[in-house]
C-alpha cells in the first residue's frame, strides 16, 4: 500500500494567505503542489494527477464547482478525493459542492488541525482502496492469461491434420469475458469447433464458460452428432445451475474425408458461409434455445458440404451487436455487406478483416461486448506432406498421427493405414534408438506422398550408415528383445508394405516404404 508521505496534495486557492497556512500545516507530511486559479489547477492535475485536492470555490475564471466537475470527468482524477474549503457556509452551497463530486466540505475560517485530520482520513481510505484495486487488477490479469491460454492460438497441427485453414480472434470487453472458442480433435477423427457466449461479463461469466467448454470438449470425444453433444451439455448445466446463468453455443463437426460439416445451434448467432463469386449467406437458419434453462431440450442440426475456397464463419454477438458513438448498431445487414468480397480469401484475412470492419464502425465508442470470430476454410489437398521431427518417442507418435490424418484426407482404407502406421512407427523408432541424434538440436525428416496408385513414406536422418533392409529374418519367435535389433521389426515393415528400399545420400540414411492404395468407396 502506498505510504502517506508519498501522496501528493494539490492546494487550490486564489488567496496567498490561505495557501501559506495550508502549506505550513501540511508540509513535511505530504508532497505538495499549489495553484492560484482553476485553470492552473486543471493543468497541474493533468500533468501529475494528485492523490487529494483541497479546493476553494470562489475564484476568478473557473470556480471550484466547475473545476471539481472537470476533475471528475477525467479518468486519471475521477476517483481523487476532493475537499472544498470555502467561506460559503449555506446548506445550498454545500449541497452544490457534493453534487459536483466533492468528498468533503469545510468552511472558512478553517481549523488547521481539522483539515489535517480530514486529509489524513481521506488519504488512508484512498490508499487502501487503491491497494485493493491493484490486487484485483493483478488477479484479473492472471485470470485473463488463464482464459486466453485456454483458446488455441497455433492451429498448425489441426490445419495439417484436417487439410483446412483455421483462424480465430478473441477480444474480451473487460479483462476477462464470457466468450470462448475451441478447436480440437473429437470422436471418429472429426474436427470440432465450439463457439460460445455466456450471459453477463467478467469473472462469473468466464468461470461459467470454462465449465461449459470443458464439458463440451469431454462430450465431443464420445459423440459424433453435434445436436447430441449440446443436448447432453444442456442437461448437465441445467441440473446444477444455482447462478441461473446460461450460455449460447454453436457446435460444428468437420469430417475431413468428405468435407462435410454438421452444425447444431443452442441460441447462438447464425454462422455464415462465404463462397467465391457468391454473396455471403447464412449457413443455417434455426437458432435454437440457449443452454442451462431446463433439461430435455433438442437442438436444430444442419449438414453442409464445403468445397475448395468455401469459408465458414462463426462469431459472437459482440460483432453484430457492436455500437458506434451515436448508439447505432452494426447489425446483420452490415455484417453480410462487409463480408462481400471475402469469398475465397484465406481464413486469416476473413477473421482479421471482419474484426477491422467492426472496429472501424465502432470508432471511439467503448467496446460493448466480448468479440470472438473463427473462420474455417478447406484447402486443396496436397499430395505430399513433409514433417521435421526431433528424435524423441513423442515426436514419433505425432508422425504416426499425421500419417493417419493424411490417409483419412486421401480416403485410404483403414486396414492399409493401420499397417502403414505400424511400419512408420517401427522405422522412426529405429532412428530414435540408433541414429545417435541430439534431440535438443537435431532433427530427422519424414515425407508422405500420395500418387494415383499408392502411398510412399520416406524417412531421412543424418546418423551413421545403417541399412535395416540388410537384417536377416529372425530365427526365433518374435519377442520384444529382438525388436531393438531390427529382426522382427523389419519383418513387420516388410509385411505391411509392398516395397522397401534403402540408400545412403548426402551423408545421411534414406529409407523409402511404398504401398499400393486401396481407396474407400465414394
Amino acid at each position: 500500500m502506498k505510504a502517506l508521505s508519498d501522496c501528493r496534495l494539490l492546494l487550490v486557492d486564489d488567496t496567498p494567505v490561505n495557501l501559506d497556512i495550508l502549506v505550513e500545516g501540511l508540509k513535511g507530511e505530504y508532497r505538495l503542489s499549489v495553484a492560484i486559479d482553476g485553470e492552473r489547477a486543471l493543468q497541474a492535475a493533468a500533468r501529475n494527477p494528485p492523490d487529494l485536492v483541497l479546493l476553494d470555490i470562489m475564484m476568478p475564471g473557473l470556480d471550484g464547482y466547475e473545476v471539481c466537475r472537470r476533475l471528475r470527468a477525467q479518468p486519471d482524477t475521477a476517483d481523487v478525493p476532493i475537499i472544498f474549503l470555502s467561506s460559503l457556509e449555506d446548506v445550498q452551497h454545500k449541497a452544490r459542492g457534493f453534487e459536483a463530486g466533492a468528498n468533503d466540505y469545510l468552511t472558512k475560517p478553517f481549523d488547521l488541525r481539522e483539515v489535517q485530520m480530514r486529509v489524513r482520513a481521506l488519504l488512508k481510505a484512498k490508499c487502501y482502496g487503491d491497494a485493493v484495486k491493484e490486487a484485483l487488477q493483478a488477479d484479473l490479469r492472471i485470470a485473463r492469461e488463464i482464459q486466453m491460454g485456454m483458446i488455441p492460438h497455433d492451429f498448425g497441427r489441426l490445419e495439417s491434420r484436417f487439410g483446412v485453414e483455421l483462424s480465430g480472434v478473441l477480444e474480451p470487453a473487460r479483462e476477462v469475458g464470457g466468450d470462448l472458442y475451441s478447436a480440437f480433435v473429437g470422436n471418429a477423427g472429426r474436427l470440432v469447433l465450439l463457439m460460445g457466449d455466456v450471459s453477463g461479463k467478467g469473472i462469473p461469466a468466464s468461470l461459467f464458460m470454462v465449465r461449459a467448454s470443458s464439458l463440451a470438449q469431454l462430450l465431443a470425444r464420445y459423440y459424433t452428432e453435434p445436436e447430441r453433444i449440446l443436448a447432453r451439455l444442456n442437461d448437465e448445466l441445467s441440473a446444477d445451475n444455482p447462478s441461473g446463468m446460461f450460455v449460447t453455443m454453436l457446435c460444428v463437426l468437420y469430417d475431413p474425408a468428405t468435407r462435410r460439416v454438421s452444425m447444431a445451434n443452442a441460441g447462438h448467432c447464425r454462422p455464415l458461409l462465404l463462397r467465391a463469386g457468391a454473396a455471403p449467406s447464412w449457413a443455417m437458419q434455426a437458432i435454437g434455445t440457449a443452454l442451462g434453462f431446463e433439461p430435455g431440450l433438442e437442438f436444430p442440426r444442419v449438414d453442409l458440404q464445403l468445397h475448395d475456397g468455401d469459408t465458414l464463419v462463426l462469431y459472437t454477438d459482440g460483432v453484430n451487436e457492436a455500437f458506434d458513438v451515436h448508439q447505432a448498431c452494426y447489425g446483420n445487414a452490415r455484417l453480410l455487406a462487409d463480408l462481400e468480397g471475402f469469398g475465397g480469401k484465406p481464413a486469416r484475412e476473413v477473421s482479421a478483416g471482419l474484426l477491422q470492419r467492426v472496429r472501424a464502425f465502432s470508432g471511439e465508442a467503448p467496446q460493448s461486448d466480448d468479440i470472438a470470430i473463427v473462420a474455417l476454410r478447406p484447402v486443396a489437398e496436397a499430395r505430399t506432406l513433409q514433417l521435421r521431427l526431433r528424435p524423441t518417442p513423442d515426436e514419433v507418435m505425432q508422425s504416426v498421427e499425421q500419417l493417419r490424418a493424411f490417409g483419412l484426407r486421401h480416403r485410404i482404407d483403414e486396414k492399409t493405414m493401420n499397417g502403414l502406421a505400424v511400419a512408420l512407427e517401427e522405422c522412426a523408432s529405429n532412428i530414435v534408438r540408433h541414429a545417435g541424434l541430439d534431440s535438443s538440436r537435431e532433427f530427422f525428416e519424414i515425407e508422405l506422398e500420395r500418387s494415383d496408385t499408392g502411398v510412399a513414406i520416406e524417412l531421412r536422418d543424418t546418423g551413421p550408415a545403417f541399412d535395416p533392409t540388410a537384417a536377416s529374418p529372425p530365427e526365433s519367435a518374435p519377442g520384444e528383445s529382438l525388436r531393438a535389433e531390427g529382426g522382427w521389426g523389419i519383418e513387420l515393415v516388410r509385411h505391411y508394405t509392398d516395397e522397401i528400399s534403402y540408400r545412403r545420400a548426402n551423408g545421411g540414411n534414406v529409407l523409402r516404404l511404398s504401398k499400393r492404395l486401396q481407396l474407400q468407396d465414394g
